[in-house]
């Protein structure tokens, strides 16, 4: 089964820069630079105006968030950086929090007899509560070679359905504890990445965040442009092969979801509270983005070339984990890739020629809390400044979306 995994919309839009990305004005002027025997045809919908009523997709309204350097942010990039040099190793004690147990562990519900989990060499970070907090406190203090009888109730919030308002008994085995070991933050660290001091270091870290909050903003404003515009159209049925391709899509995307995330596909729908009514829509969904853009993109006369094809490739393989890009091309194959690219380019048109209002955002404490290592690290910069903006849950419109198919290609 292939890598994809669950991305915006098409996917992969996320990592590709709003730079290079022409709108009507910038094609025109390149004309006669590309060869149009370089542009890759047979991908976009023959004929989408049938199915599309384009309504005013210039001059939109769209935010654009602009997030700022914090303090916190240097902090916690800091304690990703000694986390990532930390070792761990075989702790001669009681567990602490923070420590990594591994166990045998077998779980029943309310005596019964069969076990609904059993694991061997199961690894447990105390503190990280994967089965509640009363479970970890109980583990504190075990070594390697007790045997621990537990039994806790769980509660809605807890996570766990099938034990809501029971009583869970788990019998462990401690086979190891093991300590995380992170270096101290000093002039030996700061040696061994490679910098004079803790400013030198705390300078490219402030500049990185710079430039990857800029890409954050560029990437969230042109989804955005495209929500708003999609928001602005009108859709009139569609082609049959059309919604057959977006149906397996989605739908593959969701198997693959589920077999990493070690659920079966009912499992995963049912944790995500998803409906057969939800997952139709969310297929139309995708068809009527692929309609839009393939409108869109012959109203505008926007191409992807073989050449921006290839660069795209070559740029963004290593970034998805591959070795090479004919690996990262077989699994995600072609065309959903130049979906991706296409609607990167409609994406920054709608944006390069929307009205776009910066508003200031940053994190809030809560986000920070979730990269708590629980190591207390002195000297690592200012608390964070008051007043700042929280980040606003990112809540997608919903697309407008035509119930019965319509016959068609």
């Amino acid at each position: 089964m292939s890598k994809k995994t669950l991305l915006l919309i098409t996917g992969l839009v996320l990592t590709i820069s709003v730079a290079g990305c022409g709108n009507k004005k910038d094609t025109a002027e390149t004309e006669t630079a590309v060869s149009r025997e370089d542009v890759i045809t047979g991908y976009l919908i023959d004929n989408a105006q049938q199915y599309v009523t384009l309504s005013s997709y210039k001059d939109l309204e769209v935010e654009k968030p602009i997030y700022k350097v914090t303090d916190e942010d240097v902090n916690m990039e800091i304690e990703n950086y000694l986390y990532e040099m930390s070792q761990v190793q075989e702790a001669d004690r009681g567990a602490q929090l923070g420590d990594i147990l591994t166990v045998d562990l077998k779980a029943t519900i309310e005596g019964d007899t069969t076990p609904y989990f059993d694991e061997d060499d199961y690894a447990i970070e105390l503190g990280y509560e994967e089965f509640g907090p009363e479970f970890d406190k109980q583990l504190e203090g075990c070594k390697a070679g007790d045997t621990k009888s537990i039994s806790c109730s769980f509660e809605e919030e807890d996570g766990y359905e099938d034990w809501i308002g029971k009583t869970v008994n788990f019998e462990i085995s401690i086979k190891m504890v093991e300590e995380i070991i992170i270096p101290e933050y000093d002039d030996d660290f700061i040696k061994n990445m490679g910098y004079d001091s803790k400013e030198d270091f705390e300078t490219y870290l402030r500049e990185d965040l710079a430039k990857n909050y800029a890409e954050q903003s560029d990437a969230e404003a042109q989804t955005n442009a495209l929500l708003a515009a999609l928001d602005q159209t009108q859709f009139k049925g569609y082609p049959d092969k059309l919604y057959a391709s977006c149906s397996a899509s989605v739908k593959e995307q969701y198997a693959i979801f589920a077999e990493t995330s070690g659920m079966s596909e009912s499992e995963l729908y049912e944790a995500f509270d998803m409906t057969e009514e939800d997952l139709e829509n969310e297929i139309l969904e995708a068809v009527n983005i692929r309609l839009f853009i393939s409108a869109l993109c012959q109203a505008e006369n926007i191409t992807v070339t073989d050449e921006e094809y290839s660069a795209f490739l070559d740029d963004q393989y290593y970034y998805y984990g591959y070795e090479d890009t004919a690996s990262f091309e077989a699994d995600y194959g072609k065309e959903y890739i130049l979906w991706a690219l296409y609607e990167n380019k409609v994406s920054s048109f709608l944006l390069e020629n929307a009205t776009v209002n910066e508003v200031e955002h940053s994190y809030d404490e809560d986000y920070y809390e979730e990269y708590d290592y629980g190591e207390e690290l002195d000297g690592l910069g200012s608390a964070q400044e008051e007043g700042s903006a929280a980040l606003e849950p990112n809540q997608e419109e919903e697309v407008d979306v035509v119930e019965e198919p319509q016959n068609g290609e």
